[in-house]
C-alpha cells in the first residue's frame, strides 16, 4: 500500500515528495504544448460539419429566394461637373480662383441635390404624381395590419422628416419616397457628381436623372440672378450715402490745413522738415570738423607738441631747423680750436639765438592757429545746433498737429477708397446681371439601363457562398470554443494531466437488442458475447493498459469509478472484468457501488445477500462470492442498501476481505460510487492499486473531471488512468481508424447493421 505511484505527472510527485521515477519506466509525464497546425481546424471543421453545412444552405436559400423573388431595379445615372461659384460682385481679378480645399462649397451642393424644394420642382416638371411607378400598391392584409401597427407606434414619436409649411401629407410622403429613390455620388478628388435615380421602370430612372440635373442648373442660375439683383440694390443705396461722406471729408481737410498752413506732409514737398534735414546734415558735419581740431588743439599741449603734422610740414620751420643744425655743428667744430671768447664763437652763438627765436616764434604761431581754428569751429557748432534744436521744435508742433491732419486725410482717402471700390462693383454687377453662365455643366446624360442595377444575382450568390462559408465555419469554432467537455486522450493527456486508457464507442444510435436463442443479454456482457465487436476490442485495449501500468506486477486491486452518475462505470466494470478473465485469470467483480447498485441486474440475480451482509457480520465470505456462466470470473453483489456505506467500506473487516480475496483471485475489480457527492471511492482508494475514471465523451465537464482528479489526490489515490465512454466515432477524428480496422480485420465491417445492442434506455442507465 506503501508503493509510489508513478502514474501522476511530475507536479504531483512534488507535492507529496516522492522521489522521481527510473528510466524507461512507462509512466505519465506532463506533455508539452502541443502545437496548433492546420490540421486541428480542419478535425473542428469536420466534427461540425453538419452546423457548417446548415448554416451554409440556410445562407445560400435565404439570399437566393429574396434575390429571385425581388422585383429588378434600374438606375438611372447623370454626370455632373460643378466648377466653384465665385462671387459675382467682385474684383475681376477673383474670377476662375478655385480653392480645391474648401470643400464646404461641394457638401452643400450634394444637399442642394437632395433637398425637397429641388424634389418638388422636378416631381412637378414630369408630374410623377400620375406616374404608375409612384402609384400606391393594393396592400394586403398582413401589409394593412403591418402599417396599422407601425402608424400606432410611431404616434408616440416626433416625425423623422419636418414638414415645410407649403406641403400637404400627401404631398410630404410622396417627396420622402422620392428623395429615398435618389442617391447623389461625389466622385473623390473631383468636381465630378453622379446622380442615381433607382425605380422598377428603366426610362423613368433616365428621365429623372435628367430632369433633376436640369432642375439643378435652373435653380442655381435662378439663384444668382436674384442674389445679383439684391447686390446692385444695395450697391445704390450704399454710393449715395458714401458720396455723401467723401465730400464732407474733403471739405474738413482742406479746412484744418488752411487753419494750420499745412500744404503737404510728405517730406518732399514738406519745407519745415526739409530744413531739418539740411541742419542736422551741417551739425553732424560740424561736429566732425571739432573733433578733428580738438584734437590737435590737446595735442599741442603736450609734451609733443611741436611734433604735429602741420609744424614738421612747415617750410619755414624745416630751413630754420636746418640752419640751426648747421650753425650749431660749425659752433661744435671751431670750440675745439678756439675759445668761447673768441669772436668767431661769439658770432655763431650770436647767430644761433637768433634762429632759435625765429623757430620758437614761427612754432607758436602755427599752435596759435590751430587753437584759433578750434574755438571757431566749437562757435560754428553751437550755432547749427541752436538752430537744429529750435528747427527741431518747429518739427515737433508740426507733428502734433499732423495727427489731427493725418485723421481727417485718413477718412477721407478711405471714404474715396469705398466710393471707387463700390462704383466698380456697382458697374460689375450691371454687366453680371446680363450674364447666365452657369458653372455647372452636364458631362454625361442618363440613358436608359440596359439590365437592371439590383439585384445582381451572380454577386448575391457569391457572397452568400462566401459569408455562408465563412459565418458557417466561425459559428463551428465559436461552438467548439464553448465546449468544455472531454472528448478524445489529447484533452485527457494535455488538459487533465492524465494518462489515457481508450476510448468506448457510442453505440445509442443502432439497435442495442438482439434475439439470441429467445433471450437478451444486456450490453455489459458484450465483451463476452461478440469478442470482435468494436466494443469488445475498445475493453480489450483498457484490459492492455490496466496490465501495462505498473512495470513489475500488474495491479491487483482495481477500482472504477467516475466523477457522476450514469457515465457508463458499471459497464466498464463488467466488460473490464471480462476481459482481464479471458487472459486464463481469476478475476472477482465487487459491487462496491452500496448506494445504487446494478452488477446483480446484469447477471440476472437477486441482490438478497452480498457485500453489505459480509462487512455487517452477517454471513460468511464464501456465501457472497457467486459463479457466472463466463469462465475465470466470479463476482460479489451488494447485498441490501446499508445506511452507512463510507463506514462499511472503511472497516477493517473490508481490508481484511480484500486481503483473503488477494491471495485467492488475479484481480478484484471495484465499481464504486461517482467521486463527486460521496466519500465512499476516496475510502476506498487506500485499498486498491489503482483507480480508473471514466468519462462520457462530449458531456462530461473538463472542470468536472480535474475536481474529481482532485479530491484523489488528496487522499493519495492512484489513479491510472481515464477512459473516455460513450465516443461518437462517427464525429469523432478516430472514427476513420475505427471503420477502417473493422472493415479490414473484423466481420463486423461487412456485418456492422446486425450487431447486438441493448436498448437506449439500458444504456443511458449504464
Amino acid at each position: 500500500m506503501n508503493e509510489i505511484n508513478w502514474n501522476y505527472p511530475d507536479r504531483y510527485n512534488d507535492r507529496y515528495n516522492a522521489p522521481q521515477p527510473p528510466p524507461g519506466y512507462g509512466s505519465f509525464y506532463p506533455q508539452e504544448e502541443k502545437e496548433i497546425h492546420l490540421r486541428d481546424y480542419g478535425r473542428v471543421i469536420l466534427k461540425r460539419r453538419w452546423t457548417v453545412l446548415a448554416f451554409f444552405l440556410i445562407v445560400v436559400l435565404t439570399t437566393l429566394v429574396f434575390t429571385f423573388t425581388m422585383k429588378p431595379i434600374y438606375r438611372g445615372t447623370t454626370t455632373l461637373q460643378i466648377n466653384k461659384e465665385n462671387p459675382q460682385i467682385v474684383d475681376f481679378k477673383e474670377i476662375l480662383a478655385v480653392n480645391t480645399m474648401d470643400m464646404d462649397y461641394y457638401q452643400t451642393q450634394y444637399k442642394i441635390l437632395e433637398s425637397r424644394t429641388l424634389a418638388r420642382r422636378v416631381i412637378h416638371s414630369l408630374k410623377l404624381q400620375e406616374h404608375p411607378q409612384f402609384q400606391p400598391e393594393k396592400e394586403t392584409a398582413f401589409q394593412t395590419w403591418k402599417s396599422n401597427l407601425l402608424n400606432s407606434i410611431s404616434s408616440f414619436w416626433k416625425s423623422a422628416v419636418e414638414k415645410e409649411p407649403d406641403e400637404t401629407e400627401k404631398e410630404s410622403l410622396f417627396i420622402n419616397r422620392f428623395l429615398k429613390q435618389l442617391k447623389v455620388e461625389p466622385i473623390r478628388n473631383s468636381r465630378l457628381v453622379k446622380i442615381h435615380f433607382d425605380s422598377n421602370d428603366p426610362d423613368l430612372s433616365a428621365q429623372v436623372a435628367n430632369a433633376l440635373a436640369k432642375a439643378y442648373i435652373q435653380q442655381n442660375l435662378e439663384t444668382r440672378f436674384y442674389a445679383t439683383e439684391q447686390a446692385k440694390e444695395w450697391l445704390t443705396k450704399q454710393l449715395e450715402d458714401l458720396k455723401a461722406k467723401v465730400e464732407r471729408a474733403d471739405e474738413a481737410l482742406q479746412a484744418f490745413g488752411s487753419r494750420h498752413d499745412i500744404i503737404s506732409l510728405e517730406e518732399k514737398e514738406n519745407v519745415v522738415i526739409q530744413r531739418l534735414n539740411e541742419l542736422n546734415e551741417a551739425l553732424t558735419k560740424a561736429e566732425a570738423e571739432r573733433m578733428g581740431k580738438e584734437a590737435l588743439y590737446r595735442q599741442t599741449k603736450g609734451a609733443y607738441g611741436d611734433s604735429l603734422p602741420s609744424i614738421l610740414e612747415n617750410k619755414l620751420v624745416m630751413d630754420l631747423k636746418q640752419a640751426l643744425i648747421q650753425l650749431e655743428g660749425q659752433y661744435m667744430k671751431l670750440s675745439e680750436t678756439f675759445k668761447p671768447e673768441h669772436p668767431e664763437m661769439v658770432r655763431l652763438r650770436t647767430q644761433i639765438k637768433t634762429i632759435r627765436d625765429r623757430l620758437d616764434g614761427e612754432i607758436q604761431r602755427i599752435v596759435t592757429g590751430i587753437q584759433n581754428e578750434y574755438e571757431s569751429s566749437l562757435r560754428r557748432e553751437k550755432l547749427l545746433r541752436e538752430s537744429f534744436e529750435a528747427q527741431k521744435r518747429r518739427v515737433m508742433e508740426m507733428k502734433e498737429k499732423a495727427i489731427q491732419y493725418n485723421i481727417l486725410k485718413r477718412e477721407a482717402d478711405t471714404n474715396k477708397e469705398l466710393y471707387r471700390g463700390l462704383l466698380q462693383r456697382m458697374k460689375e454687377a450691371g454687366v453680371s446681371a446680363g450674364i447666365m453662365a452657369s458653372n455647372i455643366q452636364v458631362v454625361d446624360q442618363a440613358e436608359r439601363p440596359i439590365k437592371p442595377f439590383k439585384p445582381n444575382k451572380e454577386l448575391n450568390l457569391i457572397l452568400s457562398v462566401v459569408v455562408g462559408l465563412f459565418l458557417g465555419v466561425g459559428l463551428a469554432f465559436f461552438f467548439e470554443y464553448l465546449d468544455n467537455t472531454v472528448k478524445t486522450p489529447e484533452d485527457v493527456e494535455q488538459l487533465i494531466r492524465l494518462p489515457s486508457f481508450g476510448m468506448v464507442p457510442e453505440i445509442s444510435q443502432y439497435r442495442r437488442k438482439r434475439l439470441e436463442k429467445g433471450q437478451t443479454y444486456p450490453i455489459e456482457l458484450i465483451t463476452h458475447r461478440h469478442p470482435k465487436s468494436m466494443l469488445s476490442e475498445a475493453y480489450r485495449n483498457i484490459r492492455t493498459s490496466i496490465l501495462l501500468s505498473f512495470s513489475e506486477r500488474p495491479p491487483k486491486r482495481i477500482a472504477i469509478t467516475s466523477p457522476n452518475p450514469a457515465e457508463g462505470k458499471t459497464t466498464t466494470a463488467i466488460n473490464t472484468a471480462i476481459a482481464l478473465s479471458q487472459t486464463g485469470a481469476s478475476v472477482v467483480l465487487i459491487d462496491a457501488d452500496l448506494r445504487k447498485p446494478r452488477i446483480h441486474r446484469v447477471f440476472s440475480e437477486e441482490n438478497g445477500v452480498g457485500l453489505s451482509n459480509f462487512l455487517s457480520g452477517n454471513t460468511g465470505l464464501e456465501a457472497i462470492i457467486k459463479a457466472t456462466e463466463i469462465p475465470n470470473l466470479f463476482y460479489i453483489p451488494s447485498g441490501p442498501i446499508p445506511p452507512n456505506p463510507s463506514e462499511l467500506i472503511s472497516s477493517n473487516l473490508f481490508k481484511e476481505m480484500v486481503q483473503s480475496l488477494g491471495e485467492r483471485f488475479n484481480h478484484i475489480v471495484f465499481d464504486s460510487p461517482p467521486v463527486l457527492g460521496f466519500a465512499d471511492t476516496a475510502v476506498l482508494s487506500t485499498s486498491v492499486d489503482g483507480l480508473i475514471l471514466v468519462a462520457v465523451g462530449g458531456k462530461t465537464p473538463r472542470e468536472t473531471l480535474q475536481r474529481a482528479k482532485d479530491l484523489l489526490l488528496q487522499v493519495n489515490a492512484k489513479i491510472l488512468g481515464v477512459v473516455i465512454n460513450r465516443v461518437n466515432i462517427e464525429r469523432s477524428e478516430y472514427g476513420y481508424y475505427y471503420y477502417r480496422y473493422h472493415y479490414y480485420y473484423g466481420k463486423e465491417g461487412k456485418e456492422k447493421k446486425k450487431l447486438p445492442y441493448l436498448s437506449e434506455e439500458e444504456s443511458t442507465s449504464a
